[in-house]
């Protein structure tokens, strides 16, 4: 039975977070194939009964993990309607630097790999991680751009474009370049430099 936190401690991961955890620290030392359901019990410190009470197979957990990395490249955005042009341009440099940071995380680019990995046998994998990464994303700035359309800050249109010009300007072949290990050092400067170029080039082009 696990015990509860004492007041000011940070909650211990449930057991299904602990089965996830395990699972992707072992898909990444050791990959798919050669990683079974029990040494994934045996890490997360759970039995064999209840990783399967949680996860009918190791494709069900395996999708868990490209699903929770998947989540975790979202930076955070507040959709709180822009009433003007310097808070649009706020809240877009704010989240393009954090998405730009969180699609370049180890465990993200972990995903796509085994993603990619798996694609042959699972090719469920790569669609979840492109409706709840890059698709999430999308939508997240698309509504929001609707919002400053509402409030007369962008010129009427389809927002798709917009959002599609401001992501493919934010991110580009990052993931790509990550993907074949050419990892330039840049951080938080470099996420912030590039969030405020795509930012100012949505402007330009879409701003009243």
């Amino acid at each position: 039975m696990e015990s509860s936190p004492q007041p000011g401690e940070p909650e211990a991961p449930t057991q299904r977070q602990r089965i996830v955890q395990a699972a992707m620290e072992l898909f990444m030392a050791r990959g798919y194939a050669a990683t079974s359901t029990l040494a994934i019990a045996t890490a997360a410190k759970v039995s064999k009964r209840d990783l399967y009470a949680a996860f009918s197979t190791k494709q069900a957990i395996l999708a868990a993990c490209v699903r929770q990395r998947a989540g975790a490249m979202q930076a955070p955005l507040l959709l709180e309607r822009p009433a003007n042009k310097p808070e649009l341009i706020a809240i877009l440099e704010r989240y393009g630097a954090g998405l730009r940071i969180g699609v370049t995380d180890p465990k993200v680019i972990a995903a796509y790999r085994l993603a990619i990995q798996e694609a042959p046998y699972n090719p469920e994998l790569a669609q979840t991680l492109r409706e709840e990464g890059r698709m999430a994303a999308f939508n997240a700035v698309a509504a929001l751009l609707r919002e400053a359309q509402s409030a007369g800050v962008l010129r009427p249109g389809p927002v798709e474009p917009m959002a599609g010009l401001y992501l493919a300007l934010l991110i580009g072949d990052l993931v790509l370049e990550h993907l074949l290990g050419y990892t330039e050092a840049g951080g938080e400067e470099q996420a912030r430099h590039f969030s405020e170029h795509a930012t100012r080039a949505l402007i330009a082009f879409h701003g009243t």
